[in-house]
């Protein structure tokens, strides 16, 4: 890669941790999140994603395949591939892309242990929480759905705690195939179990296919029957209390439950749409802006999309057109009607499985969110159109 031209624009990424505790299970990339990952120069490979090459869907007791959806020719209708990543793998080569010194732009200043705790948006002016403080002519907010600079700017979230929790959890490739259950690493699909009410298990491979990722989805009131406490949300929990908790499910999927490891408990919330996401100098991006249920998938997508959006707006090329102010007002009126229409379609899809982009169809049901509008979105024809208009 060419090395980076010179350029006026400075980057710093203040992390409010260290990563040294950093966990997780897969995160899906469809089309309209892995474009950009391309367009940025991350070496996705490296990332060792899956592709994912179509949804399954079982009977919930029995395990019987019910409906496949192949996704057959989705690189060459929506041009990048279907990815499906660990956690981990995907953000070390995003950090990897942003901080070194080869490719286009500036290389990123990362500073962690860096918590914000005051942010003046109309001067530009942000505090930490070790005494230290920085000034910048454009504050982008990315940190996460517990946002503290969201309600820095002004807003109160109007938020509910879901009737939906979830455990995450994943087994080894090994495992499985000790269990005689590698056909879940093998099928390189999402499957699904359940979904046509709270209780659904979505499972899918990542890091080339060494790892399989589970999402656990039951009703609150028996995680809050069994333990009440605030702090037993984000503990570990057993093999065992994973799988009474399904105590009907299909038989090979209670197997695997009782071999996974790194079991998380994951508290749902749904949160209304936010008035705004900008305020002076700074903008809301990614958990921040649109908090929104797993169920389509897409929260890793819609912020990809989010940066995709300010890198188009203050590039090189454009950003001279614009000041600031200007620029994160294009910015909200590009990003807030997307990703609040995907954020309640994720909300529908929760305990609909027929919401989900991929069975989802608008001619059985006008409104339905479908798979061309989500991966085929073309952003910077979007754009081009708003500019138009104003």
């Amino acid at each position: 890669m060419p090395s980076r031209m010179d350029s006026p624009l400075q980057v710093t990424v203040y992390e409010r941790y260290d990563f040294a505790g950093e966990v997780g299970a897969s995160l899906s990339a469809a089309s309209n999140g892995s474009r950009f990952l391309e367009q940025w120069g991350v070496d996705v490979s490296a990332a060792k994603p899956v592709i994912l090459k179509q949804l399954i869907m079982h009977d919930w007791s029995s395990g019987d395949v019910q409906k496949t959806y192949p996704l057959g020719d989705y690189k060459s209708k929506f041009n990048t591939p279907y990815y499906n990543f660990h956690r981990i793998d995907i953000h070390n080569q995003l950090l990897k892309s942003a901080t070194e010194e080869e490719g286009e732009g500036p290389a990123v200043t990362l500073k962690v242990n860096h918590k914000a705790v005051e942010v003046n948006a109309e001067e530009g002016v942000i505090r930490f929480e070790n005494g230290s403080q920085t000034t910048a002519d454009l504050i982008v907010a990315a940190d996460g759905i517990r946002s503290l600079t969201r309600e820095l700017i002004g807003i109160t979230p109007n938020f509910a705690m879901s009737s939906s929790c979830a455990y995450r959890c994943i087994i080894g490739a090994d495992k499985l195939r000790s269990l005689d259950l590698e056909d879940y690493i093998s099928n390189e699909a999402i499957e699904y179990w359940g979904g046509f009410g709270i209780d659904k298990i979505v499972m899918s491979p990542c890091s080339n296919g060494e790892v399989v990722s589970c999402y656990c989805f039951f009703p609150t009131s028996k995680r809050l029957g069994s333990d009440a406490g605030e702090n037993a949300w984000a503990s570990s929990t057993t093999p065992e209390q994973l799988v009474e908790t399904f105590i009907d499910l299909d038989p090979r999927m209670k197997k695997l439950m009782l071999n996974a490891e790194d079991i998380k408990v994951w508290r749902l919330y749904r949160h209304d749409p936010y008035p705004y996401w900008v305020k002076g100098k700074v903008c809301l991006l990614g958990d921040a802006a649109h908090p929104m249920m797993p169920d389509q998938s897409q929260g890793s997508c819609m912020a990809f999309e989010d940066a995709g959006a300010v890198g188009l707006i203050f590039n090189k090329n454009f950003r001279n057109d614009y000041g600031v102010g200007e620029g994160l007002e294009l910015y909200e009126r590009l990003r807030k009607p997307r990703a609040t229409q995907i954020q309640e379609a994720s909300f529908r899809a929760r305990e609909d499985l027929n919401e989900r982009i991929g069975w989802s169809s608008s001619s059985d049901r006008p409104g339905k969110l479908t798979i061309e509008e989500v991966c085929g979105y073309k952003m910077e024809e979007h754009l081009e159109k708003l500019k138009i208009e104003a």
